[in-house]
């Protein structure tokens, strides 16, 4: 038995007497680190077992390449290079189908699978990326990257690269010059948790704590509840989101003068449908009482008709005011309290006239 082993060993010496292995550069272990650690995109390590047949030692173009056994410190300097679209669809050392969009890189004498931070030293940018294939074999090339992982680094195949190998034990531990300083950023795209609106209550039958107040059912509000506080305006139930007005008709002029002060002594409400010649321009007289103005339109037959239907459809009294400038305003109501032109204003914003708003009768 001894003598087969002697036999072994003789002969390992004779090859490596004959051929001259790559060198391997490993840094001497690292001291602790105790400064700042900075989050850093790529690929999250995880423990992977070795591929048993990317483990053996080989030899390309005449060189002979060591796989390295325990590159627990390893870390080296040179240059790197990225392979892209030729090589797609073609399979890694490892048997994997090579994606241009993964972030991978081939290396000669590292354990597949594994995982390195490499640095770009021109421009500082870091990257982890897991080993899956083998290469480069140029000379002064120390790894080769993925398309994906070269854009990242925007890196040129003239770029200085530092390689830091991170080890991953079987409970997921991780170590090496690779984690030095940095921690992968990891991405999450889960929603956010569904809020709570329980108040505390524990459902299927259950009871709250006894320290908790008694919970209360919480429902979603509907805009068709709300009313307005003061009846100043346009009140929140209609059929527009929160009271906005709607578009106006063809044909119909926006008035949307402020109302007047509130007048000392009101006067009798006003009658009906009165004439367009009689009734008074909306520049003299004084405030008198209140009326809820539903349109403005610059034809005095089609205010008339407005007026006439609008009045007879809510039984209330009606007039066209002729504001001048072919403007005529078709108003409802007359009433001595701006609350009582808010009922009506309401009425009519509930069956979608929100253009309407309460404004002074003159005399």
């Amino acid at each position: 038995m001894r003598k087969e082993w002697l036999g072994v060993a003789l002969a390992s010496l004779v090859l490596a007497a004959c051929t001259t292995p790559e060198p391997q550069n490993t840094a001497p272990p690292q001291p602790a680190y105790n400064g700042p650690v900075v989050e850093i995109p790529g690929v999250e390590p995880r423990y992977e077992p070795i591929n048993p047949g990317t483990s053996q030692d080989y030899s390309v173009n005449g060189k002979n390449y060591r796989v390295i056994k325990d590159p627990s410190n390893y870390s080296e300097v040179g240059l790197a290079t990225w392979y892209g679209e030729e090589a797609q669809g073609n399979r890694t050392a490892t048997g994997e189908a090579y994606d241009p969009d993964a972030l991978t890189a081939a290396h000669p004498t590292l354990p597949l699978p594994s995982y390195v931070r490499v640095t770009n030293i021109a421009n500082g940018r870091q990257i982890v990326v897991r080993v899956n294939d083998r290469g480069p074999y140029t000379p002064g090339r120390i790894i080769d990257l993925s398309r994906a992982a070269g854009d990242r680094l925007n890196i040129s195949n003239n770029s200085r690269v530092r390689v830091d190998y991170i080890k991953v034990a079987p409970d997921g531990t991780l170590s090496g010059p690779g984690t030095i300083g940095t921690v992968v950023a990891k991405q999450s795209y889960s929603l956010p948790a569904r809020p709570d609106l329980s108040g505390g209550a524990v459902m299927n039958g259950g009871s709250a704590a006894p320290s908790e107040p008694p919970a209360q059912n919480v429902e979603a509000i509907s805009n068709s509840t709300l009313q307005s506080g003061d009846n100043m305006g346009a009140p929140v139930q209609s059929s527009g989101f929160l009271g906005a007005p709607q578009p106006l008709a063809n044909g119909v002029l926006e008035g949307n003068e402020p109302p007047a002060a509130a007048p000392a002594s009101p006067a009798p409400a006003a009658s009906t449908a009165a004439p367009v010649a009689a009734a008074p321009a909306a520049s003299g007289g004084t405030a008198s009482g209140y009326v809820v103005q539903v349109g403005a339109l610059n034809d005095p037959g089609r205010a008339q008709q407005m007026m006439k239907s609008l009045s007879q459809r809510y039984g209330v009294p009606g007039k066209v005011e002729d504001a001048g400038n072919n403007v005529y305003r078709v108003q409802l109501g007359g009433y001595a309290s701006r609350t009582e032109a808010a009922a009506l204003q309401q009425r009519l914003s509930s069956e979608g006239k929100t253009a309407s708003f309460i404004t002074n009768t003159r005399r």
